[in-house]
């Protein structure tokens, strides 16, 4: 008879420990100003005449964004919450707090350029399949096409999706657009512009738009504790009876425990108020790849046989992901067997499952070990294992209407 994927469960098991003892994201990343890219240009601070937003029309990088600019562009340390006279990016922010940022070294670009490259090749033994590589005068897609542009060479930042380098002679510029929904080809248009302007920059001064980046601050979402989005009796709704009153961690984090056999279930919501689209988008990225790599893994100690028991062959990534589906959504069963009830906890680290748009987000999906939404810049998160996830996920949206 036909063996199916569960015969290789005992070489799958490792695997599926792995998975669920190293799933990510349990905390939602501090509020941070992110960096524009790996490596900061050097000389160029202070220096007003080496304006990195002399570079760009704004409707140019409007038609990337695909809305109007809040305010002019701006010279910054960082992203929107770096706004600084003489920064070293200039920021691209729109008024749902998408943006862009935009690096140059107009100086001693190959030596910025080269370590972005040489954390590449620290990392060529595990290399990340959606990071393209760096070639001459094009840059090639994961798809094969070839993207030419005023460059010599092009490569992403590692472990990245959205932080595109490009090096000409000695002159770097880095687009970074995590905060976007944009692609790499719209990105790639945004870096040969600017090359074609660097000798011959706009009249535009990016130290003009810091005052009203600093004063557009205030339109965001200010963070507040986040036990008090939700009453108790909302929550119990939700996940049912509480132990004990919700436990904030200042305005990072709320913790509702629920009694059960043996190990209470614990469903924490972590709140980026800050940055959260970027980090959405990243995460994202770095759990699509990870999930790869794992279902790879998984289909290679999951085998399958004809009926005389020959021809023994691996499941391919694809295949491994469709069992790991059927036996999850089995294992949230009260009734469900052990196996499914295991594979069920590591299935966040294989699957990515996306959420439609709702009231409550503007974009959800499960990056690794959570489920992960984010509406205006804030992103919510909760870690899925132990809890049962289609609560966990309902819970994140009732907080998120709060909001």
């Amino acid at each position: 008879m036909n063996c199916n994927p569960l015969c290789g469960w005992q070489r799958l098991w490792p695997v599926v420990l792995v998975a669920i003892l190293a799933g990510c994201h349990g905390k939602a990343p501090p509020n941070a100003t992110v960096s524009a890219t790996s490596t900061q240009a050097s000389g160029d601070s202070g220096d007003a005449a080496n304006d990195p937003c002399s570079l760009l029309l704004p409707k140019e990088a409007e038609a990337v964004l695909g809305a109007p600019l809040a305010v002019p562009p701006f010279r910054s340390m960082g992203g929107p919450d770096g706004a600084s006279a003489n920064g070293d990016n200039c920021v691209y922010e729109t008024g749902d707090f998408r943006y862009l940022t935009l690096a140059v070294d107009f100086t001693d670009g190959a030596q910025s350029y080269s370590m972005v490259n040489f954390v590449k090749g620290l990392m060529n033994s595990n290399p990340d399949a959606n990071t393209a590589t760096s070639i001459k005068h094009a840059f090639k897609l994961d798809d094969g096409t070839e993207l030419s542009g005023e460059w010599d060479e092009a490569t992403l930042t590692p472990m990245n999706c959205c932080i595109f380098n490009a090096l000409r002679a000695d002159q770097m510029i880095t687009v970074d657009f995590t905060a976007t929904r944009a692609t790499i080809p719209q990105a790639a248009t945004l870096i040969d512009d600017a090359f074609k302007r660097i000798d011959k920059p706009l009249q535009i001064d990016g130290n003009a738009g810091v005052a009203a980046a600093h004063a557009y601050l205030a339109h965001r979402i200010k963070p507040v504790d986040p036990c008090t989005l939700l009453t108790r009796a909302e929550v119990e709704a939700i996940i049912g009876r509480l132990a004990a009153n919700p436990t904030p961690s200042g305005t990072d984090s709320c913790t509702y425990r629920v009694p059960a056999p043996g190990i209470p279930r614990i469903y924490q919501l972590n709140f980026t108020w800050r940055n959260g689209y970027y980090q959405y988008r990243s995460n994202g990225h770095v759990a699509a790849a990870t999930g790869g790599m794992l279902a790879d893994m998984a289909g290679k100690a999951m085998v399958t046989t004809d009926a005389n028991g020959k021809h023994a062959h691996a499941l391919t990534g694809e295949q491994a992901k469709a069992w790991v589906s059927a036996h999850a959504q089995a294992g949230q069963s009260s009734q469900a067997a052990p196996t499914d009830r295991v594979v069920a906890m590591a299935a966040p680290s294989i699957l990515t499952e996306t959420a439609a748009p709702s009231d409550a987000w503007e974009q959800a999906e499960t990056q690794g070990m959570s489920f992960a939404a984010v509406k205006k810049d804030v992103m919510v998160t909760v870690d899925l294992r132990g809890v049962d996830q289609a609560s966990a996920r309902r819970l994140v949206a009732a907080a998120m209407r709060k909001i």
